[in-house]
């Protein structure tokens, strides 16, 4: 059965989409494994670091964090691999962390600092003639 014009142009152009579609499915596979692949450089590095003792328990949750913005599947997988410590685990240290070294900063009396304020822009006036 033979389509009349109209109906086969729209058909040949539905067949154009799919192909391009289909192009797109594979970039964006070949953009995940790319992406898989620079994470699990990112972690080896930091495994190294972190089993030479250079990092701090902040450090591995900002990595943590910054590799879940990727937000690709089995992260959790990945990070148990080359990491060994559970992200929960990560966090929570960091948090006990940052608090003791809060607690060591007020005993030393060191305030947190704050922003100078805006400088003001000086104003002349001309005298007026009287």
């Amino acid at each position: 059965m033979a389509l009349p014009e109209p109906l086969r142009a729209s058909a040949q152009h539905i067949g154009l989409l799919h192909d391009k579609r289909r192009t797109l499915d594979d970039k964006r596979r070949r953009l995940v494994d790319a992406q898989v692949s620079a994470e699990l450089q990112f972690l080896a590095a930091l495994r190294r670091e972190a089993e030479a003792g250079e990092t701090s328990w902040t450090q591995l949750r900002d990595g943590y964090a910054m590799l879940s913005a990727g937000k690709l599947r089995g992260l959790r997988a990945r990070w148990m691999d080359a990491i060994g410590i559970s992200p929960e685990e990560i966090f929570s240290n960091a948090k006990t962390e940052a608090a003791r070294r809060a607690r060591r900063e007020t005993r030393a009396g060191v305030e947190a600092s704050r922003p100078a304020p805006p400088a003001r822009r000086v104003v002349r006036r001309r005298a007026r003639a009287v």
